[in-house]
């Protein structure tokens, strides 16, 4: 049997201290049939030195690095990993996160084997901290899901990137990942949820590192704000959906307003128009007056004294 090659990307930004270790875990893969694409987002460390001396010490990998000269963002990254594979299948690593051996030896069989409306398998995944030590997984994050898992992807991101491989066709079909978006992977996954079905591996595949640089832990007013784009986009797939947007949009545009996002009033009017309650009139009121989430957490706790 001809086996498959596998597309390997490294999104790569500000990694230097760990870019090595992981691309030792794609290079120590049980399964040998694999490309490898790095793409440097404009590092201002020394992850480009890293990555160049990686690939001459190990000449006889199957790989090549894409420089961008201006940080273009991980969804430009990941289009410029899709854009170029070769291989009929595909997945995506950040650059301070590690495969386990076996990722590729034990999802790229059950790829092969399953029906061709299963586009994605995914997986379990563990956690450690920048010193590479295990720490406990948050309760909603790569998850065990229903192969039909559209509306539970509403609900939550249960999907780990790094845990994921994916048929190069789904990409043909559902286009590349949105250049307007902070973040790749929600987005991404819920177009292809609505097509194709998502395998559930239970085997561990990756290891995820949370430090202070990682992406997850910054940027939350923009995560925030690009969380609420991408499923207000999804409205009108089917009413259990939209409810579902519905209670995240209500959710989220209060925790925006707290946050003291200048979008907060936008989504603020959303979510009065969606329900019609006096306490969502009166949050889109004084957000649009200009009165601040802090303001108003601090009125009440100080009428909650009196």
């Amino acid at each position: 049997m001809n086996l498959p090659l596998v597309t390997v990307g490294v999104a790569s930004y500000n990694n230097g201290p760990y870019l090595r270790e992981t691309l030792e875990s794609i290079r120590l893969q049980t399964y040998q049939y694999v490309e490898l694409i790095i793409v440097d987002d404009a590092s201002s460390d020394n992850s480009v030195e890293v990555a160049e001396n990686w690939l001459a010490e190990y000449p006889d990998v199957n790989g090549r690095l894409i420089l961008h000269n201006t940080n273009l963002g991980v969804c430009r990254v990941c289009n410029d990993v899709v854009t170029n594979a070769r291989g009929e299948f595909i997945c995506i690593i950040g650059s301070d996160d590690v495969y386990l051996p076996d990722k590729l030896a034990v999802q790229v069989p059950l790829l092969l084997q399953a029906p061709p409306e299963v586009g994605v398998i995914t997986s379990a995944i563990e956690f450690m901290n920048s010193e590479g030590q295990k720490i406990p997984q948050p309760d909603d994050f790569a998850i065990p899901h229903p192969e039909d898992t559209y509306l539970t992807l509403l609900n939550s991101c249960v999907v780990a990137a790094m845990s994921t491989l994916v048929r190069r066709s789904c990409y043909e079909k559902v286009g590349l990942y949105d250049e307007t978006l902070p973040f790749e992977d929600w987005d991404m996954w819920l177009r292809l949820a609505k097509i194709y079905k998502f395998k559930y591996s239970p085997t561990i595949s990756a290891r995820y590192r949370r430090h202070a640089n990682a992406v997850f832990d910054t940027r939350k007013r923009q995560m925030e704000e690009g969380s609420l784009l991408l499923l207000n986009r999804q409205r009108g797939f089917s009413q259990q959906a939209d409810a579902a947007i519905i209670a995240q949009t209500r959710l989220r545009s209060e925790l925006l307003y707290q946050i003291g996002s200048p979008q907060a009033a936008h989504w603020l009017k959303i979510r009065w128009q969606d329900d019609r309650s006096l306490k969502s009139w009166g949050l889109y009121m004084l957000a649009k007056l200009g009165v601040t989430g802090r303001q108003v957490t601090q009125l009440q706790r100080w009428l909650g004294r009196r």
